[in-house]
Parts: structure tokens; sequence; C-alpha cells
């Protein structure tokens, strides 16, 4: 049964009642604001409590727009990337905080207490989170792991295999995976049209784009291939160097907000048609990777066997934890294993694999992570991004290039696996 978190103050009891009534009518158990969780000493476990839960719903009032501990809920669900509805009556002020913080232009209204009408909206809009499509962020915090190739390859692999659809979004300031599926001609067009994510992320400005088209500038990238396969999405939202901005202090408090609720949209357009969006995310901790982090289901985390690969991974649970707020879970990450078996290590053969896979498997927190299943070697996948070969955009993946059987399934077996453990 999938829990609900629903935040509300105390003048707003009644319809809040009605509302928790409504959704456990449709399956999910609610957990209510509580004075007994609303406790400083408390502020962890409320914390934990809307980071475990599904979906988490606020009622949004005058009363609401008072409240501190609401605006601690609140944030802790926009940490835990938390799908958010808003159930608002007419008397929330203008220049009310949730308007600054939150997509208000979907929010229920409740115009008379709780109607029947509202209330099945609320569950309506309950059960579409519940079945949207799962997000996964490729991220390591230690470089050259193979994020980027391996991003493009495993779900390449889901897409073609297993009949996925799949939404790919570069956050990489160095939008290596947009260099990766397209070439340089293409990604000047679709920067000419502004349809990359730094349009996403600029909510005012010439290089903005409208919220209403912000689910409609991904770049299909299986429009090459025939029959029945090309229904099912493979596509692109293209990165763009300028991201750079937003790593850097250039950016006000206001802007950065404001891409947040932006970014969160343009997620929320992708799940509802994809199986998974998968987000590209640059190697280090900064304001992009924490709209990664928070907005995603699922965090892959691949690591070559080599000398400081926990170090990497220890980091990464590091920030996560410090996004997120709480205690993290292993089942939250998957540890990906990347590049065994490689025959160019001389005198090493199959020992830094034996190493790392040991190494991580001892470990108290990812040894819970670690995918049975693994990558391979292959020049290929551990190649680095070349325009010569950005020509048929599905076609360039290492999941049709790549030689031999075994790539081909590893791809395709750790893909299944990932997206089990995302669900």
């Amino acid at each position: 049964m999938a829990n609900a978190y629903l935040a509300f103050e105390q003048a707003d009891e009644d319809p809040a009642r009605a509302i928790a009534a409504e959704l456990e009518r449709n399956g999910w158990t609610v957990t209510p604001s509580s004075a007994q969780l609303r406790q400083a000493e408390k502020l962890p476990a409320l914390v934990q409590t809307i980071g475990e839960s599904h979906i988490f719903v606020v009622l949004a009032s005058a009363a609401s727009h008072e409240s501190q501990w609401l605006q601690r809920e609140v944030a802790a669900a926009l940490n835990n990337g938390r799908h958010i509805i808003v159930a608002q009556t007419n008397d929330l002020p203008p220049d009310s905080w949730v308007h600054a913080t939150l997509d208000t232009s979907h929010a229920v209204f409740l115009d008379s207490g709780a109607p029947t009408e509202a209330l099945a909206k609320i569950a309506d809009a309950a059960r579409t989170a519940k079945s949207g499509g799962r997000v996964v962020t490729m991220l390591n915090i230690k470089g050259g792991v193979g994020k980027t190739v391996l991003a493009a390859n495993l779900f390449a692999a889901a897409h073609l295999a297993n009949k996925r659809s799949i939404a790919f979004i570069d956050l990489d300031p160095q939008h290596n995976l947009t260099q990766y599926f397209l070439s340089p001609g293409e990604r000047h067009r679709i920067r000419d049209r502004n349809h990359t994510i730094y349009g996403v992320l600029n909510a005012r400005g010439d290089h903005t784009i409208p919220a209403t088209d912000l689910g409609a500038i991904a770049i299909p990238l299986n429009r090459a291939r025939k029959g029945k396969d090309k229904d099912i999405n493979f596509e692109l939202v293209a990165g763009d160097e300028r991201l750079f901005e937003f790593t850097l202090d250039t950016r006000s408090d206001q802007d950065k907000a404001a891409a947040f609720l932006r970014f969160r949209a343009l997620v929320a357009a992708l799940r509802a048609r994809n199986d998974a969006v998968v987000i590209d995310s640059n190697p280090c901790a900064t304001f992009l990777t924490r709209l990664a982090i928070t907005t995603a289901d699922h965090i892959i985390a691949p690591v070559r066997p080599e000398k400081y690969s926990l170090t990497g991974l220890n980091m990464l649970e590091h920030v996560v934890r410090e996004v997120r707020g709480r205690a993290l879970r292993s089942s939250e990450f998957s540890v990906l294993l990347n590049g065994v078996n490689d025959r160019t290590r001389s005198g090493e053969t199959g020992d830094a694999d034996a190493l790392t896979r040991g190494e991580i498997n001892a470990a108290p927190f990812f040894s819970g992570a670690l995918l049975a299943e693994e990558i391979p070697y292959s020049a290929v996948l551990k190649s680095a991004p070349s325009d010569r070969l950005a020509a048929n955009p599905i076609n360039v993946t290492a999941m049709m290039r790549v030689g031999g059987r075994p790539a081909k399934e590893a791809l395709t077996n750790a893909a299944a696996a990932i997206l089990r453990r995302a669900q």
C-alpha cells in the first residue's frame, strides 16, 4: 500500500480529514501533520517520514501561509523529490510563499470545504503520480567512471530490447550526452531554437521557454527507426554549455528558486509519458546536482574497478544525505561495476575487479546497493563521444555497435535490474 503525507494547519482540519478519507478510500495510507512530529527534536523523524512517502499533499490556505512548520514540511518534500499535490482554498494570499515555492498552476481548489469533485481530482492526481515513470539520476562524485556513455547505452538497451519508453535530460554543462547522440549541426539548430535545458532553467529573459512548452522541447532520438518501435518514446532534452552559470554564484536565489520549479515541471511532463526519465548530471556538488538529486526516485552510481572507488561512493552518500536531510536506504541506489574483465590492464587482470567488488561488499552502506549485473570492458563504452559518429542517433549507441552478445546482454540485464530497484 502506498503512503501519502498530508500537510495542513489545525484551522484546516475539516477539509484535511475529507482529503485523508478520500485518499484512504483509494488505497492510500495517509500520515497527517501532527503535533507529535512538529517538534524541534523530532525534525529528523518528520523529514524521514516525508522522504519515505510516495506523495505529498499540502492544504494551502491563509493559515498555511503563516505556518513555519508547513514550510519545513514542504521543503522536506521538495528535497526528497516527492510528488506534490496542492489543494488550495480561495483565501490563500497572492504574495504567499506557497506561490513562490510550489507550482500552484495545477492546484485543486476547495471552494467550499471539500466538495466531491475536488476530492476526486486529488485522488486522480495521486493515482497519476503513482503510475508515472521512474526518475533515475546517473551520479558519482568521482569522475571518469563512464557515467554518460553508460547512461546512453543502458537505456538504449532498455528501449531496444525491452521496449521501454525513455527520456534523457542532459544536466551536465559539458553536455557530453547531447554530443553523443546529436551531430554538431543539429546541436546548433536546437540551440538556435532555444530548445535546450538552459531555456528550461531560465524563467525570464531572452532565453526562457514558456512554462506551457517545457514538455515539448525533447528531441526524438528514434526518428530513424521504422515500424511499431518508433511509437515508443526515446527522447532527449539537450544540454547546453551555458549551464555553467548555475554552477557558480552568479545567479540570484530568486533565479534558482524559479529554475527549481521549472525543472520539476519538466520532469513531471516527461515522466507522465515515459517509463523512465534519465538525468545525466555533472560529477560534483553544485546547484545542478541538487536538481538531479531532488527529482530522482533512484540514483545509479557507476564505478570502475580501480583504487578510490569507495571514496567516490562515500562522498556521494554524504552529498545525497545532505540534500535530502535524512538517513538514506541502500535501496535508493544502484552501484554498477563498469569495465570489468579489462584485458588491457597489464598484470592486474581480474585483481582490480575482485578488489573493488570486495571493498564495496564490505562497506556498511553500499553493500546493499551493489548490483550482481556488471558491464564488461568495451573500447566503445570507454571511449569519449565523437562528433564523427553522431549521425544516426540511436545507432551510435554501443548497444547497436559493440561486438558480441555478452556486452549487449549485460547492458540489457543491468538496465532491467535498475528499473526494478527504482519501482
